[in-house]
C-alpha cells in the first residue's frame, strides 16, 4: 500500500482501485462512494472517478454538483490533462471526477483516448484513486477494469443472477486481455467460439493455424494470464454473513472452474432500508449513519485493503 503524502510518499504513484460488477443496480456506485469518503476520514488522499460515460451519478450519491464532466477531458485539444477536471467536496482528502454528460461521442471513446485517460490517472497526485464502472461489459468498462491485476473489485448480490452476470464479466475481461495480449485474428475467433479457458485451449490445440511449438506456448501463456488475475469480491444487499459467504463462494468456484481465475473474497456489505434514504439525501451512509451495520461494514474492508 502507499503511505499518505505526510508519510513521505510525495510524487510516487497512487494505488488504483477499480470497482465493476457486470449487473446494473448492485451497488456499485454506493460502494465507490462510501469507501472514498471512509478512506478520505482516515487521511489518506483519495480522489474518486466516475468512470461511467453513460450515465454517471457519483456526484448525486455524494451530494456535489461541480459544474464539470470528463466531457471537458476527453474534448481537450491537444495534450490531455486529467487535473482540469479534478474537483473539491465538502470532504477532507477527498476530491472528484465527474462522469460524463452521456453524450455519445464520449460514450464511445476509441482505445487511444481510454489508454490516455488510464495513463493519467495512473499520475494523480493521490494516496488511492477509486475508479466506478459502468454496468455491463463493453469494451470501455473491461479496459478500465483491467487496469488493475488484484485491486479490481466486483459487487455483486446474493442473487443467481448477479452472481452469473460477475461471471460473465470476469469471462469477457480475460477475454478482452486475451485478445489484446495476442491482437491476432485467429485468436479472436476462437474467443468467440469458446466460453471457457479449457475449451479455447482445447480448440487452440485442435486448431490448424498453430504449429506445435506455438499451440504449447500459447496454451500456457492464456493460462498464465488466466491466473494474473485477482478480482476481490465484495456481496452487497445479503441478509447475513453466511448468505455472502455462500454466493461468494459459489462465484469463485466458477471462476476457478471455468476461468483458471482465483478470486478473494473482500466482505460483504447487509442489506439496510436505509441506503435509499442516504442516496436520495446525497449524503453518504457512512456520514449521516456511522453506526449502521452497513458503514461498519465499509470500514472493515477498507481495513482489509490496508487503509486503516
Amino acid at each position: 500500500m502507499y503511505l499518505c503524502a505526510e508519510n513521505g510518499a510525495v510524487g510516487r504513484r497512487p494505488e488504483v482501485l477499480v470497482v465493476g460488477g457486470g449487473k446494473g443496480g448492485v451497488g456499485k456506485s454506493c460502494f465507490s462512494v462510501n469507501m472514498a469518503v471512509d478512506i478520505a476520514r482516515k487521511g489518506w488522499r483519495v480522489i474518486l472517478v466516475d468512470a461511467d460515460l453513460s450515465c454517471s451519478n457519483i456526484e448525486t450519491i455524494l451530494g456535489t454538483n461541480s459544474g464539470r464532466s470528463l466531457d471537458d477531458f476527453f474534448h481537450q485539444k491537444g495534450g490531455k490533462d486529467i487535473q482540469s477536471v479534478v474537483c473539491e467536496t465538502p470532504y477532507e482528502n477527498l476530491r472528484v471526477i465527474p462522469g460524463t454528460t452521456g453524450l455519445l461521442d464520449v460514450a464511445n471513446p476509441k482505445y487511444q483516448q481510454k489508454a490516455v485517460f488510464i495513463r493519467q490517472l495512473r499520475k494523480l497526485d493521490a494516496d488511492l484513486v477509486i475508479v466506478d464502472l459502468d454496468a455491463g461489459a463493453h469494451f470501455n468498462t473491461l479496459d478500465f477494469f483491467l487496469m488493475t491485476d488484484t485491486n479490481g473489485v466486483l459487487i455483486i448480490t446474493p442473487e443467481k443472477t448477479s452472481i452469473d452476470n460477475a461471471f460473465k464479466f470476469m469471462r469477457a475481461a480475460l477475454f478482452r486481455r486475451i485478445e489484446r495480449f495476442y491482437r491476432s485474428p485467429e485468436v479472436a475467433l476462437l474467443l468467440k467460439r469458446n466460453q471457457t479457458i479449457e475449451d479455447f485451449i482445447e480448440c487452440v490445440r485442435k486448431a490448424e493455424a498453430f504449429g506445435g511449438e506455438a499451440k504449447d506456448e500459447i496454451c500456457g501463456e492464456v493460462v498464465a494470464l488466466a491466473r494474473s488475475i485477482h478480482p476481490r469480491i465484495v456481496v452487497n444487499k445479503a441478509h447475513n454473513a453466511y448468505e455472502a459467504q455462500i454466493a461468494s463462494n459459489i462465484l469463485a468456484k466458477y471462476a476457478r472452474q471455468y476461468l483458471r481465475i482465483e478470486p478473494q473474497n473482500l466482505g460483504f456489505m447487509p442489506f439496510d432500508k436505509h441506503v435509499s434514504e442516504t442516496v436520495n439525501s446525497g449524503m453518504p451512509f457512512v456520514v449521516s449513519r456511522p453506526k449502521l451495520k452497513i458503514s461498519m461494514c465499509i470500514g472493515d474492508i477498507a481495513n482489509r485493503l490496508g487503509y486503516v
